[in-house]
């Protein structure tokens, strides 16, 4: 009978969070702010010791919002891109961004056997143990070169899903306890659900700062714009003096082919303007 009441409890706590969770993504102001309290959320719900998302940036991926981890941990694990011995960042040999090392890298690039227990259909990956994981698996089998900073550090359960957005892989929610048995299959589904939401959330955030960048450059078009009676160049906002094409090009997504008008082929070359009117 308790067990029932503990699961009816799980279930309406679970729902009470991803409620609060929604609410946040679907009223927010500020990204990072929102994350913060998301992961705060996070971290009530599950009990875990360490939250924290990262999200794409300048093709590595480091931590955005992080709550529960030592500022020891985030410097050292803050980068995934992998380097060279002169410290140098490795390019992916697809040609798309750098390579990415360790489980991390696995699931942002989509690189997971949905075989292996402690990978999902959906391409999250969980230990409850790390330290047997470590012992009952080969790289093969978790699909790359591990680093095992996690491990090294204590943390025995170990959680990492994927953000999407449009069927692209943007980040992770990633959750570290340093007690075993912490996650199951169930539980990562849950918030492999959370993780579609804050994806939605992040494409809207793009999504409307170039709708903000679009609306500025519009206004700076509409505005008073000083331009020279004499030579026609437009003073811009640092007091320089541009040609019209240079100002609009800068300030918009036009561009510009050169040509004379009927008037200025008569004035500047007007044996050619004859003879085209004469043709």
């Amino acid at each position: 009978m308790n067990s029932k009441i503990d699961k009816l409890q799980k279930l309406v706590e679970r729902e009470r969070t991803a409620k609060l969770i929604c609410a946040e993504l679907n009223n927010f102001t500020d990204l990072r702010d929102t994350l913060i309290t998301i992961i705060s959320h996070i971290k009530t719900f599950s009990g875990v010791e360490a939250v924290s998302i990262r999200l794409h940036d300048d093709g590595d991926y480091p931590y955005f919002v992080y709550d529960g981890f030592p500022e020891s941990f985030i410097k050292q694990e803050n980068s995934l891109c992998s380097k060279d011995k002169d410290g140098n960042l490795l390019r992916d040999p697809d040609g798309e961004g750098y390579l990415l090392d360790c489980m991390c890298g696995n699931i942002i690039r989509g690189s997971f056997d949905p075989k292996k227990s402690f990978f999902t259909e959906k391409g999250s990956f969980f230990s409850s143990s790390t330290t047997n994981l470590l012992a009952t698996t080969s790289e093969d089998d978790r699909q790359s070169r591990t680093r095992n900073y996690c491990n090294s550090q204590g943390y025995e359960s170990v959680a990492l899903v994927p953000i999407k957005t449009r069927g692209e892989r943007i980040g992770i929610i990633q959750l570290n306890d340093k007690r075993i048995g912490m996650f199951d299959e169930e539980f990562i589904q849950y918030f492999e659900m959370i993780g579609e939401q804050v994806g939605l959330a992040i494409q809207n955030s793009l999504t409307h700062s170039k709708l903000k960048d679009a609306l500025e450059e519009i206004k700076t078009l509409r505005g008073i714009i000083p331009i020279c009676s004499g030579c026609k160049k437009i003073r811009d906002d640092k007091g320089f003096w541009q040609q019209v094409e240079v100002y609009i090009r800068e300030h918009s997504d036009a561009e510009f082919s050169h040509s004379l008008c009927p008037d200025c082929m008569k004035k500047y070359y007007p044996e050619f303007y004859d003879e085209l009117n004469e043709s």
